[in-house]
């Protein structure tokens, strides 16, 4: 009895495995977009002076109109000025710029970020793996998306990448971040010494500079959640991943609760992040207008320059960039990559902005679930929520580059720019309306084929790949054909899959350094990949149904080969 048991639990296994199940998606209600608008801080000036008179001519214009010295931003050679009472911003402009000593005068402009609010399961992540699925409320398309998973077989990201989030701060306590907020390690926490003498006390994980403290935290939301789809950690068995599991996020304050921010602030940003080795900067704000400063500021910058392209005006549709500029993302510098976004079914949102020239690629921005500053999680829309899964894909690229500089490979902005421009997913949709056509794709960005059979070739094969030595061949495809159309359908199947990306990483490096290893893993997973391919081939009931058959057939083989052998019984006459 017990041996007959051992051969039905595989059977009946399978059969629980792929009993169906439905799963509800969340009902929050989605928001609508908000307008970028422009305007200055009153009473405050940038000015750049020609480089021969520059101190001269601030300590002239400091003495003679008694205004008052801000701050200076010496990579760019801009000073930060306070108006004395009775002189507005115009007639100072107006005056300054008749000054043959002052190269540029302009007002301290007011940008702001580009979002609306609209928890914890990676199915709702449609941005990273849209299989059609329901999500807040929205049906979406299959393969509408970045193609994350298949991206994190090659790689889930690296901690030598630093990414500055300049926004309205970040809720550093949350459990979903607080493993990827950047740490100076070059400043010792409270002890009221700026130890690595960049201007700047205790600066452990950034600068706030609305409050110039350096408790950056979040008192908007905006900024939280940016920074979730950025690097939120993944395979942590709770709330959502980012699109780089392991980058370390910088985080910048320069929005206040309002989500209303200055060039001041945003260069003092800029300049900090650049100074302190940030590789990419997201910029998801913007709609001030033409600041030379702040295009200075990120010119003189090393970082890849992520920039939203804003979500249109008080009708809420999307405006062309081309014909109305949105900056910082209209500027022409060669670190800008700016971000329209697209919806559940690869379509331009409706309030995104768009334009052939001045926009480069889309990525998700409706119905994106991420971090909240409550700690826990929330829906937003808008080119805000596009523009991280652009930041989170140019952190793999460069990790994936930092690996690779021991053989002098290590990626420039401008490289890594090309790349995510150049294998974008070209779009019907949005031919025409943004300079590639394309929606952003993770996977091809690291060198994979991306779409080759469409998404039922999934991701996240950790162990499969590492054995057979690519997420693309043949072996592998199967499984993940099998993974997602069977798998992926039902509650328990995804509960297993959840399992296995938490632990499997760690597995499928020990084996891919491990030859022999490698070969047993292969052999192992052959008759796995046989029933796959039979499952996929023939569906999985008729494969079902002739592996009971088959089991019964052969319990009915050993049962007549064991009645075969066994012994004759002698019966004696009880006559003598």
């Amino acid at each position: 009895m017990k041996k007959r048991f051992v051969w039905l639990v595989p059977a009946l296994f399978l059969l629980f495995l792929f009993s169906d199940a439905s799963h509800a998606g969340d009902g929050t209600n989605g928001g609508t977009p908000s307008k970028s608008s422009g305007g200055y801080v009153p009473g405050e000036i940038l000015v750049k002076f020609k480089p021969r008179v520059r101190l001269s001519a601030l300590s002239g214009y400091l003495d003679r109109y008694g205004l008052r010295f801000l701050r200076s931003f010496p990579i760019i050679g801009v000073e930060h000025l306070k108006l004395p009472e009775g002189f507005d911003v115009p007639t100072a402009i107006q005056k300054m710029e008749a000054d043959p000593n002052v190269e540029y005068v302009e007002p301290n402009y007011i940008y702001r970020i580009d979002a609306v609010p609209n928890d914890t399961h990676f199915a709702l992540l449609w941005g990273l793996h849209n299989t059609g699925q329901n999500v807040n409320g929205t049906t979406g398309t299959a393969d509408a998306d970045i193609d994350a998973v298949k991206a994190w077989d090659i790689s889930t990201g690296s901690p030598d990448v630093v990414v500055a989030i300049i926004d309205s701060g970040v809720h550093t306590a949350h459990p979903d971040l607080k493993a990827n907020i950047w740490v100076n390690t070059g400043e010792t926490a409270g002890n009221g010494i700026d130890d690595d003498l960049n201007g700047y006390v205790d600066d452990v994980h950034g600068w706030d500079f609305i409050h110039n403290d350096n408790i950056p935290e979040d008192e908007n939301g905006h900024g939280t959640h940016v920074a979730g789809t950025v690097a939120a950690v993944g395979n942590n068995d709770a709330g959502v991943a980012g699109v780089s599991w392991n980058a370390k996020l910088m985080v910048l304050r320069a929005f206040d609760k309002d989500g209303v921010g200055s060039a001041a602030a945003e260069i003092q940003s800029i300049s900090y992040a650049s100074a302190m080795g940030a590789h990419i900067i997201n910029a998801s704000w913007g709609g001030g207008s033409y600041s030379r400063a702040l295009k200075d500021a990120i010119d003189a910058s090393p970082a890849v320059v992520v920039c939203a392209a804003g979500n249109g005006g008080d009708d809420l549709i999307g405006d062309n960039n081309d014909a109305t500029p949105h900056y910082p993302s209209g500027y022409s510098s060669a670190n800008i990559i700016a971000v329209a976004a697209t919806d559940q079914n690869d379509n331009l949102a409706s309030f995104s902005n768009y334009g052939p020239s001045s926009v480069d690629v889309a990525a998700p921005g409706v119905n994106i679930l991420s971090t909240a500053n409550n700690g826990g999680y929330i829906y937003l829309h808008g080119t805000s929520m596009a523009t991280p899964h652009v930041s989170g894909v140019a952190a793999l690229v460069m990790g994936q580059s930092l690996a690779a500089s021991d053989q002098n490979r290590l990626l420039a902005a401008t490289d890594i720019i090309a790349r995510i421009k150049s294998t974008v997913d070209p779009l019907s949709s949005l031919s025409g309306l943004i300079s590639t056509g394309g929606r952003i794709n993770a996977a091809k960005a690291l060198g994979g084929n991306g779409d080759e059979n469409g998404d039922e070739e999934g991701g996240g094969c950790f162990i499969a790949t590492a054995a057979f030595g690519s997420y693309g061949e043949f072996h592998v495809r199967i499984l993940r054909n099998f993974r997602d159309r069977y798998l992926q359908s039902h509650a328990l199947g995804r509960a297993f899959i959840r399992f296995y990306y938490r632990h499997s990483p760690a597995w499928a490096r020990g084996i891919r350094g491990n030859e022999l290893l490698r070969k047993a893993v292969r052999a192992a997973l052959l008759p796995v990949v046989g029933a796959s391919w039979l499952a996929l081939t023939f569906g999985i009931l008729p494969v079902l149904s002739a592996l009971l058959s088959g089991c019964g057939l052969f319990f009915c083989i050993v049962r007549v080969t064991r009645k075969g052998d066994r012994p004759l019984k002698v019966f004696k006459s009880g006559r003598g």
